[in-house]
């Protein structure tokens, strides 16, 4: 039997929410993956993790506790709190130990103030299940802020690339066994896992390290059995869904799985532990992270802060220092870590006051991946409304502190539209053929080629005649494309570039004007130490692209 028909793949996040059971079986499931885990592990914190007797601990996505129960055991001066956005799974509070508080929390929600910082030990688990489009920066930022300085963080998942079936017999013949283990991990799915480390110092995450297990083979069968138990959880959440017909197919391939499992064979995925340690004072280890300011800030820029904001020029770099600071917190981006929200951006362009002229009579204006909102600010202190604006990101963290940076609540009343534009359903569509003016900056080499593409394609229908499409990113002479935690950037020449738009602009039947032009990293504002730990070959590219029809 084959699933290729099979639209809802194995993979339990994207879109679908949480997919398993949270009755008592799925409890009692939950209880035994702990014990099999532990078997594998032989402990619950790992051992290069140092914390004093009346450590607090959290575990986030709790389920039914167990782990923080076995904890307890160990560590039975310490403050342990369980935190998951259900917590109906664990025991009765009643039943826990005076030090054992169980907390609901959705761990994609902002951090609440009590939670910062006041934890020696966040762990995790089998976040897998929650994780969206391969990418747990998002989880990771809020664990991180949970953490003391010194503090750190244990994250346990299973290595889908390193899942395989495992045989009492060579000579025995398995297809289904095979065929699910195409369905659990398949094309790079979830290979983010073995990425953590990656993730960890992308955040400043000290000492990180990636620990790896596999099942013993006595225990090969019960673990198989286990995800197994976690297939049919899935396929009965399906089933009320409107893949029914998926959900039987599911079913079936169970029942052939069991009867290899008989003849003796089993579905092995083994695990991984990584561990990192946040940082005990104020600088943050990251080749990006630049400790101070130096020359970085223009006098262009200053007259912004002064004139919009409002900030005196004693004030703004104490100002400046303590909000990039909170902004790290929310991601370790080198646009953050570098400065690179002072740059003049396209204030510097020529093509500025034509731009300004328009913003000035009203157009409207679109910054995609606004981050702080810093280059719709440069507009609006000169004059520009802010009604007319339009800021686009796929969270709206740093656009909400971009108003303490700006000081600028009350005024800034720009539409923030929270989306991600690589996707169908991002709501973008309300908006086709509404904007006047896009903004770009550092925003299209996030992807590789393909994904570029999609993104221009979708900017293409955002504009009409007459939009201006202007911005700056990352280049390399040759063009090149490097892979990153987050997935694979595609770094442009100039050359590159304009074949990439011609082709958007065959596909999309649409006449633009393309301007691009090669330059020093330097021109931009950037320091020597801004790009040293940059591949040879690093560049810049400004753009403007102009609509004709």
């Amino acid at each position: 039997m084959a699933l290729s028909n099979v639209s809802p793949d194995f993979n339990l996040a994207d879109g679908r929410g949480y997919m398993l059971g949270r009755s008592y079986a799925a409890a009692s499931r939950l209880n035994f993956q702990h014990y099999l885990w532990k078997e594998s592990l032989h402990f619950s914190l790992h051992p290069s993790i140092s914390i004093p007797t009346d450590a607090r601990i959290a575990d986030v996505a709790t389920g039914t506790a167990i782990w923080l129960i076995d904890v307890a055991r160990e560590y039975s001066t310490a403050k342990l709190d369980g935190f998951d956005i259900n917590t109906s799974q664990a025991p009765p509070q009643q039943w826990l130990s005076p030090n054992f508080t169980l907390k609901t929390w959705n761990v994609f929600d902002p951090v609440p103030e009590s939670m910062i910082g006041v934890y020696d030990v966040v762990h995790v688990r089998l976040l897998v299940l929650v994780v969206q489009n391969s990418d747990p920066r998002h989880i990771l930022r809020n664990l991180l802020r949970m953490l003391k300085p010194g503090g750190y963080i244990q994250w346990d998942e299973l290595n889908y690339p390193g899942t395989h079936v495992r045989t009492s017999n060579s000579s025995l013949h398995t297809p289904a066994l095979h065929e699910l283990r195409e369905m659990v991990y398949s094309r790079g799915r979830n290979d983010w896992t073995l990425q953590l480390p990656d993730f960890f110092a992308g955040q400043g995450l000290l000492d990180t390290m990636i620990y790896h297990f596999q099942d013993p083979p006595e225990l090969a069968r019960a673990n198989g059995e286990q995800h197994l138990l976690t297939m049919e959880e899935f396929a009965s959440s399906l089933a009320k869904t409107d893949h029914r017909e998926e959900a039987t197919k599911i079913f079936s391939l169970i029942q052939d799985v069991g009867q290899e499992v008989l003849s003796g064979a089993a579905l092995s995925m083994p695990r991984v532990v990584c561990v990192g340690k946040k940082a005990s004072g104020e600088t943050r280890p990251c080749q990006w992270y630049k400790a101070n300011i130096g020359t970085r800030l223009k006098p262009k820029i200053r007259k912004v802060y002064e004139t919009w904001a409002g900030i005196t020029d004693s004030e703004l770099i104490p100002h400046l220092h303590r909000i990039r600071d909170r902004a790290w917190l929310h991601g370790g981006y080198p646009c953050i870590g570098e400065w690179v929200f002072l740059l003049p951006s396209i204030s510097s362009f020529p093509e500025y006051p034509e731009v300004l002229a328009r913003a000035l009579a009203g157009d409207t204006v679109l910054d995609l991946g606004c981050g702080l909102g810093q280059d719709l600010r440069l507009l609006a202190a000169d004059g520009t409304s802010p009604r007319n604006m339009y800021a686009s990101d796929i969270s709206r963290e740093l656009w909400d502190l971009g108003f303490e940076l700006f000081n600028d609540r009350n005024k800034m009343v720009a539409n923030f539209l929270q989306t991600n534009i690589c996707d169908t359903g991002s709501g973008l569509e309300q908006w086709k053929g509404m904007f006047d003016i896009i903004i770009a900056n550092q925003f299209f080499h996030l992807f590789d080629w393909e994904g570029q593409a999609s993104i221009m394609k979708r900017v293409v229908e955002l504009s009409k005649s007459g939009t201006i499409l202007i911005g700056y990113q990352r280049a390399q002479v040759p063009p090149r494309e490097l892979e990153r935690p987050w997935g694979n950037m595609f770094f442009h020449d100039d050359e590159t570039f304009r074949k990439l738009w011609q082709r958007v602009e065959l596909e999309t039947k649409s006449k633009w004007d393309l301007e691009v032009k090669l330059v020093d990293l330097r021109e931009w504002g950037m320091e020597e130490e801004d790009i040293d730990w940059m591949p040879e070959g690093r560049k810049g590219i400004n753009f403007v692209v102009r609509r004709r029809s």
